[in-house]
C-alpha cells in the first residue's frame, strides 16, 4: 500500500516550468475536442467570461459549508449513484467540523506569492486520484495565474505538503467520467472528475509509472469530495469538480491571452482514463477512506 511521508518543511523546486513545492501524485482519451478560441469567431468578438470561483460564504441552510453550487444544474460529470452520506458519516470527515475548512484555506493561503500566483480566486476541498489510483482529499485553490494542490492534514491543522501548477503552461483538460482500461479487473468507478495536463509528453517513463512517490507525473486528477454524497452538501460548490472545471476555464483562457494569444488550450468532454488494471491496494486504500482525514472510532487519522 502507497503512504505519503509528512512534509512539514515544503521545499521549492522548479521543472519545465512547473513550479512544484512537494508533491501530490496520477492515457488514451476518447471525446469531443473543443478548442477555446482567445480573441475572435466568425468575426465577432468573443466576450470575456466573468470569473464565477467560489467564496466559502454563500447562506446555505442545513450546510456547515454554507454556500450553493452555481452548477446545480448541467453537471458535466457524474455522481457515483446510490451514494448517500448520513449527517454521523459526514461528521466524521475532521474537515467538516465547524470552521475546520474555512480556517485551513485561511492557513494554506500563505503560500501564496501575490507576485507570482497574483490573487486568490477560490477554495475547492476535492479529491486528488494519483497514477496509483490512491483517492486524496486536497484543498485546491486557484488564483490568478497557477492553481495550488495542498495536502492539510485537518487533525493536527497543519500544512504537510503542496504543488503549484502555473496555468500558462496546461495544455489539455479532459473533463467527463472516469474510465478503466477495456481489460482492467478494476470495479467501475461511476464518477466523473478533470484531468488537468501539461508538459508535451503523455505517455510516463517506466520510473514514473512504478514509483508511487513519484513527483513530477505531468497530470492531476481531481473528483468530488465524498462529503458531497451528504443530502445537505450535493450541491455545495466547494465539494464540487464541476464547479472547479467552470472557475479554472476562464482563468487558464485569461492567462493564455495575455502570455501566448496565439496558443489554444484543448478542452476534451468525455472518458477519463485511468490507467489501473488489478490493483488490489487502491481497493483497500480507497473503499477504508486512508486517504481523509477522519474519526475512525476513537482513532483519528
Amino acid at each position: 500500500m502507497a503512504t505519503e511521508e509528512p512534509t512539514t518543511a515544503p521545499v521549492e523546486t522548479t521543472a519545465s516550468h512547473l513550479e512544484e513545492e512537494k508533491t501530490a501524485q496520477e492515457g488514451e482519451f476518447v471525446g469531443a475536442t473543443l478548442q477555446i478560441e482567445s480573441e475572435t469567431q466568425n468575426g465577432q468578438e468573443t466576450p470575456d467570461v466573468d470569473f464565477t470561483g467560489p467564496a466559502i460564504s454563500r447562506n446555505r441552510p442545513g450546510s456547515v459549508i454554507g454556500r450553493r453550487s452555481i452548477l446545480s444544474t448541467g453537471s458535466r460529470t457524474s455522481l457515483r449513484p446510490g451514494v448517500v452520506k448520513s449527517d454521523n458519516i459526514t461528521k466524521l470527515f475532521f474537515s467538516y467540523k465547524e470552521n475546520s475548512l474555512q480556517s485551513a484555506v485561511d492557513k494554506v493561503s500563505t503560500i501564496i506569492k501575490p507576485e507570482l500566483d497574483g490573487e486568490l480566486l477560490g477554495a475547492w476541498l476535492l479529491t486528488e486520484i494519483d497514477h496509483w489510483d490512491l483517492e486524496r482529499e486536497k484543498i485546491v485553490l486557484l488564483t490568478a495565474n497557477s492553481m495550488l494542490v495542498v495536502k492539510y492534514n485537518f487533525i493536527t491543522q497543519q500544512l504537510q505538503e503542496y504543488r503549484r501548477i502555473m496555468l500558462h503552461i496546461i495544455k489539455t483538460i479532459l473533463v467527463g467520467d472516469f474510465k478503466y482500461p477495456e481489460h482492467s479487473l478494476m470495479f467501475d468507478r461511476q464518477h466523473g472528475g478533470v484531468q488537468i495536463r501539461w508538459g508535451e509528453d503523455t505517455e510516463l517513463s517506466f520510473g514514473q509509472k512504478w514509483n508511487p512517490w513519484c513527483t513530477d507525473i505531468p497530470w492531476v486528477t481531481l473528483a468530488h469530495h465524498p462529503v458531497i454524497y451528504n443530502p445537505k452538501e450535493n450541491e455545495t460548490a466547494t465539494f464540487n469538480v464541476d464547479d472547479f472545471f467552470e472557475s479554472l476555464l476562464p482563468a487558464v483562457n485569461k492567462v493564455n491571452e495575455a502570455k501566448h494569444p496565439n496558443q489554444k488550450v484543448k478542452v476534451v468532454e468525455g472518458e477519463v482514463m485511468i490507467e489501473s488494471y488489478a490493483s488490489l491496494p487502491s481497493v483497500v486504500y480507497n473503499q477504508s477512506g486512508l486517504g481523509f482525514f477522519r474519526d475512525r472510532n476513537g482513532m483519528c487519522f
